[in-house]
């Protein structure tokens, strides 16, 4: 950090005023007042060489142009240049000022096309008086992507400019200087051919800045203010370049803003002094104003600090999130790591602020998000701490080139603070599987424009944090630009998992105890039974599920004890069982419900007999605290014809899963193998992904699976399935049913070797024989009140009849059972209800039974012989 031994520009200048009495009172001020700017230095110094070189030569400088390009970072001096190479040009003559000042034309604050009529103006009027120097500051703003731009009017400018350039005529020379970043001259290639003078400000270096932060606090405080020094080496300016080493950590980055961060930190150091003055004056200590301490100047020791810090605190309140927990207390031991190597003056380890969150929702993310801004300004790692929280959707433009400038503003405005961007995935256009189109590319501007002002370089005063599921942010993070990996390292990532059941126990409690409320042991238990469930179903809401439990249980709590007389109601709120779960008791009468479920099903008793065993393990394992898809099937092989009940059998066994515990819901989510298949490449996998992510705490019932065998996307959405099914988010909170004709699901078990592993139970539907025909069709006729008790009677002829021939017609290809029972039911209702004497009791005729079976038959048998 140490400065040259010596400056060439002074020596040049000295020697020039010795030598030949050389005057200029600009040329003075820049280089015995102006921190560092050698280079300029040196060419304000060949500038002058030049002239006076003419002057000797007898060379007229009437037509000379010394228009000129002045580019650099923020904070390097650009306008404080342009205006001193105006005055210097007046002061060797070469241009006219009747204004009395420089024409200044800010970039910034044009927006409307009347901008381009007023520079026009201006420059004609500068003629006019006689000559002018025009400075144009922002010049950069005329060639990026802003609104500005888009307008026209960036564009417009510029080439009224460049249409000026080198004007002389009799009435006066017009010079301009345009300064801005170095990017002008690549969104304007032809500007460097039409000002071939151009001036280069380098960024500061450690010891200028040093000298620039000295200088500050002397002129500031006119030399009395003391800074505190190295106890053991007397070195007073330890601190001093150890706050420089910090701001200059963004050196060559878009965000290093040379002077300006000296006067940001300047006015921290002001502001650390403050608090510390204010403190000790509490305390009824008198503090000396004229002192900056250690602490003033780079802040407190990490260790201290975190001892003092109520966010800290906080957070290790929190119930659960352990691995977050420890992420963050590594990353404050990182940062004393590099405290204690400041003081040495050894280069810190790197280490970024920016972080990526991954977890579902409610598990904290953006309540940790908070406390991480608190406790990283409490570190002094960031100059505020505030969080600003965003969603993707704040970054999207209407037009090309505004999105850009809504992530450039948004990240602008976050300067020294936390910006939270959550829901971060929806900035890949594929997030869900849905086809890309062309305003995604305003997408892909906010991501390029991220890693392009996003350096997470040390230092950066700027802490970014991506939000998000885990799933869709790495699949995001794979796609997108990869520079983005980059500046957010996801495999560094905070995970926030879901919390267990005993840990949404504890947040049931505490947010019991926080609204003053009250539950019984009993009730708790039960609304710890409705979180598990909840657990099971698609983004679970995790501490946000148990506020709305709570608020659910509040309306039931009122409704309740409205009934009651006022008299006799409680002072304090108490929750009952009831209040969180109305049906609370399900499960004491399972085992009575799985018969009433099958009440109206012939021929269940096998199907009844394993699903009441399934229930006794259930009781069994909770009371002994086992898992319950360690022991009960969760995936199904429903092998049988048409109409023997497949599709029955689901329905109720989503209602006797939901009973045990098992499920979050008693729907079934029935569809058809096609359901899962895409219709173009890449499309299969997450359209089976998103369909068996909908059906999470319910049954999946598929039906028709054997078309799972049939073609590659139908084979993909196989292997998707049956990958799925292994994975830990499914694991015991989905219930899934395969179903098809025995040979055809023996097919497609044959082709996934995997399958059935994954469905290992399998429940086989046989053919109705005539008796259960016979009673089904008997209960379909009651059901809309026909009389039909001949069907009671086995021993009867017509009864007897009627079997032989529902026998024959079982033994026809493509016999649908119970639906063709009921088409035949149809039938015979009609018959009833065509007889015009019907009467009070429509009663179907043995006759006429008898009759419709026969037409059934027959019809079948002739389909039977056509195919044939």
């Amino acid at each position: 950090m140490l400065p040259p031994a010596e400056s060439e520009a002074r020596n040049e200048w000295e020697t020039l005023k010795r030598n030949e009495r050389a005057e200029n009172k600009i040329l003075e001020i820049l280089i015995e007042k102006m921190i560092g700017l050698e280079d300029v230095k040196q060419h304000f110094l060949r500038i002058m060489a030049k002239i006076n070189t003419a002057k000797r030569q007898g060379v007229d400088l009437k037509y000379e142009r010394f228009d000129l390009v002045i580019l650099g970072n923020s904070g390097v001096g650009k306008s404080t240049v342009a205006v001193a190479y105006a005055w210097f040009l007046v002061t060797l003559g070469m241009v006219a000022m009747p204004q009395g000042k420089p024409i200044d034309i800010d970039c910034s604050k044009m927006v409307a096309l009347d901008s381009v009529k007023a520079v026009a103006t201006q420059i004609e009027e500068a003629k006019t008086a006689g000559g002018g120097v025009f400075v144009v500051d922002n010049v950069h703003l005329l060639t990026q992507d802003s609104n500005m731009v888009t307008a026209g009017v960036g564009v417009q400018v510029l080439d009224t400019i460049i249409s000026n350039l080198g004007a002389g005529d009799e009435t006066g020379k017009v010079v301009f200087i345009l300064a801005g970043e170095r990017s002008v001259l690549d969104g304007h290639p032809t500007l460097s051919t039409k000002i071939p003078s151009k001036m280069i400000i380098e960024d500061y270096k450690d010891w200028e800045l040093l000298e620039m932060l000295k200088f500050c606090i002397n002129t500031t405080y006119k030399e009395k203010m003391e800074v505190e020094g190295n106890a053991y080496t007397g070195d007073d300016d330890l601190y001093l370049r150890i706050a420089i080493r910090r701001i200059s950590r963004t050196r060559g980055s878009k965000n290093f803003n040379n002077a300006h961060a000296i006067d940001t930190l300047f006015e921290r150091i002001r502001e650390r002094q403050g608090e510390r003055l204010n403190k000790m004056k509490r305390q009824g200590l008198e503090p000396n104003d004229f002192w900056l301490s250690k602490e003033d100047i780079i802040g407190p020791n990490p260790a201290e600090a975190i001892q003092l810090s109520d966010a800290w605190t906080k957070l290790q309140g929190f119930i659960g999130l352990e691995s977050v927990k420890q992420n963050v207390r590594s990353l404050i031991d990182m940062i004393e790591t590099n405290y204690r190597r400041e003081l040495q003056e050894k280069p810190p380890l790197e280490v970024s602020l920016n972080r990526v969150f991954l977890g579902s929702p409610g598990t904290g993310k953006t309540s940790v998000a908070k406390l991480y801004g608190r406790i990283l300004a409490d570190l002094g790692m960031l100059s505020n701490g505030d969080v600003v929280v965003k969603n993707p959707a704040d970054f999207m433009g209407d037009y090309l080139g505004q999105s850009e400038n809504k992530a450039k503003g948004i990240l602008n405005s976050a300067i020294g603070k936390v910006l939270v961007i959550d829901e971060a995935y929806m900035l890949y256009p594929g997030y869900n599987g849905q086809t890309v189109t062309d305003a995604d590319i305003y997408k892909v501007a906010v991501v390029d424009t991220l890693v392009a002002e996003v350096q997470s370089t040390p230092g950066e005063d700027r802490c970014v944090l991506l939000l998000g599921y885990e799933e869709e942010m790495r699949r995001m993070f794979q796609n997108v630009n990869p520079g983005l990996a980059r500046r957010f390292a996801i495999e560094e990532a905070f995970q926030f998992e879901d919390f267990t059941d005993a840990e949404l126990r504890q947040i049931l409690d505490k947010k019991l105890s926080e609204q003053h409320l009250h539950a019984t042991d009993a009730a708790k238990a039960v609304a710890s039974e409705v979180l598990s469930r909840a657990k099971m179903r698609p983004n679970f809401g995790n501490g946000g599920e148990v506020e709305n439990m709570i608020s659910q249980a509040k309306v039931r709590y009122q409704q309740r004890i409205s009934k009651v007389p006022p008299a006799q109601r409680p002072e304090d709120v108490i929750f009952e069982p009831v209040d969180f779960d109305p049906n609370f008791a399900r499960g004491a009468t399972a085992a009575l419900n799985c018969r009433t479920l099958f009440a109206d099903v012939v021929g269940c008793e096998e199907i009844i007999a394993k699903l009441e065993g399934y229930q006794q393990i259930a009781a069994n394992a909770k009371a002994a605290g086992i898992e319950l898809h360690e022991l009960i099937p969760t995936n199904f092989l429903f092998k049988g014809p048409p109409g023997t009940g497949k599709t029955m059998t689901a329905r109720k066994m989503g209602e006797v899963y939901y009973q045990m515990g098992f499920l979050s819901s008693a729907r079934v989510k029935e569809c058809s193998s096609t359901d899962l298949i895409g219709q173009a490449l890449g499309q299969t996998g997450p359209k089976t992904q998103k369909l068996v992510e909908s059906a999470r705490g319910q049954v999946l019932f598929i039906d028709e699976a054997y078309r799972l065998a049939e073609g590659e996307y139908a084979k993909e959405a196989l292997n998707e399935l049956v990958d799925i099914l292994t994975k830990p988010d499914y694991l015991g909170k989905i219930v899934v049913i395969l179903a098809g004709y025995d040979a055809d699901i023996n097919r497609l078990l044959s082709i996934n070797s995997g399958l059935g592993s994954r469905f290992p139970e399998e429940i086989r539907f046989s053919n109705m024989t005539p008796d259960h025909c016979v009673q089904v069709l008997l209960k379909d006729l009651e059901s809309k009140k026909v009389k039909a008790d001949f069907l009671r009677d086995g021993s009867c002829a017509p009864y007897r009849e009627i079997c032989g021939l529902l026998k024959i017609l079982g033994g026809l290809p493509g016999w649908g059972n119970a639906r063709d029972v009921k088409t035949l039911a149809k039938t015979m209702v009609g018959v009833v209800y065509r007889n015009p004497k019907a009467g009070a009791v429509p009663t179907l005729q043995p006759d006429e039974a008898v009759e419709c079976v026969r037409k059934l038959l027959s019809e079948r048998e002739a389909r039977r012989n056509v195919v044939a």
